[in-house]
């Protein structure tokens, strides 16, 4: 007597048959060690930088000042634009001085004329009065008259001197290469009185100086520093495309702040697109000198226990064991250090979190050898 399979019985022993028949292979073991990438600890040279707060400061810094009243005719340099040395900026109203000017010079041309002839009466009068033609007093008074009249000359004089003073600021020049700021006032008022003088501020940039103040304590580091030779700072601005510079070390303060217990330091850097503006704050790296060859190894691959600090080491079996370091500091992402590994250790880079003491690990940061050729032998079966 036959027995029918059910349906659903004959699908499974074909399902059963067909992966017997393909040699389908079982789940692929799980890999035996904790996938890592590594490196190998290296040497290089180390700077010595330390790190402070800084404000950039313009080393001249003016304002433009209208020295005599009258109406604004003219600014000649717009608001922010670059003057060099001489450049006209402010033009006053030069009529009123220009007329100023000519009655000056028409006083003197009259005052000379009244000396030079006092002078020829009382030269003329000088022989007579010594064989006794004429008084001793009328001489005197034509040596009077003289001395006034020459008197009244080098007054005429700085009369003129003054009027074509006045003449000259009528316009505002700027003395030194730097960087105009926002006008105070525009063409058309009247500048010059005590509350309406200040025109414009300009101020140079390139060079430019920033300052910061270390710790008093770290003044005899730098005393000796700069004793040596030239000190060597390094700027830096924040933000996304933060502008950087070079400079050098050229002043320090001749007291301690009591307050704060700092010394005022200054360097001056150049400065020629205006990245950096006076009054901007900067992160001042100050080279204090070379640490010589020192390990060092990517910063991401040191962890913390407690107050210390520690890398995985790879072991020649493959497995890991936590070494102890002293970090020195942090250079470009790569932390220079003392004691527990040797140069050419390898030490694990990323994966650091899933490793514990002699856990095995399986580098992926090493290239995987490249498979054997396979070849077929003469008359092998197809």
């Amino acid at each position: 007597m036959k027995i029918a399979m059910r349906p659903s019985h004959a699908l499974v022993a074909l399902v059963l048959a067909a992966l017997a028949a393909c040699g389908e292979s079982a789940p692929p073991a799980r890999p035996d060690g904790v996938p890592v990438t590594t490196t190998l600890v290296t040497k290089r040279d180390i700077p010595m930088r330390q790190t402070y707060p800084g404000i950039v400061m313009s080393p001249r810094s003016i304002d433009l000042v209208a020295r005599i009243k009258g109406f604004l005719l003219k600014q000649a340099i717009p608001d922010g634009a670059v003057t060099r040395p001489g450049d006209v900026v402010y033009r006053v109203d030069p009529r009123q001085y220009q007329a100023a000017v000519l009655a000056a010079e028409g006083q003197l041309a009259e005052a000379t004329a009244q000396r030079n002839y006092a002078k020829t009466e009382r030269d003329r009068n000088e022989p007579l009065v010594k064989v006794n033609a004429i008084s001793q007093q009328v001489y005197d008074d034509l040596v009077t008259k003289y001395e006034t009249a020459q008197g009244q000359v080098d007054v005429a004089q700085a009369n003129l001197i003054q009027a074509k003073l006045n003449l000259e600021y009528c316009t505002v020049t700027a003395p030194f290469t730097g960087l105009l700021g926002a006008s105070q006032f525009f063409e058309g008022a009247v500048v010059g009185e005590p509350t309406t003088m200040n025109l414009n501020t300009l101020v140079q940039v390139d060079p430019a100086w920033v300052q910061f103040s270390p710790s008093s304590k770290e003044w005899p580091r730098y005393q000796e520093l700069m004793a040596k030779g030239s000190v060597t700072v390094e700027l830096q601005t924040d933000g996304p495309t933060p502008a950087k510079a070079t400079g050098r070390l050229i002043f320090a303060d001749n007291e301690v702040s009591v307050e704060t217990s700092t010394l005022m330091l200054r360097a001056e850097f150049p400065n020629p697109t205006g990245a950096f503006r006076p009054g901007a704050y900067t992160s001042v790296n100050v080279i204090l000198g070379d640490l010589g060859q020192a390990m060092v190894v990517p910063e991401r691959a040191v962890f913390a226990r407690l107050s210390d600090i520690f890398v995985w080491r790879v072991k020649s079996d493959g497995t890991v064991e936590s070494v102890a370091i002293k970090p020195i500091k942090v250079e470009d992402g790569q932390l220079a250090f003392t004691g527990g590994l040797q140069e050419g250790d390898r030490v694990v880079v990323d994966g650091i979190q899933r490793l514990k003491t002699g856990s095995k690990v399986i580098d992926k940061s090493a290239a995987p050898a490249a498979p054997a050729a396979q070849s077929s032998a003469p008359g092998a079966a197809k």
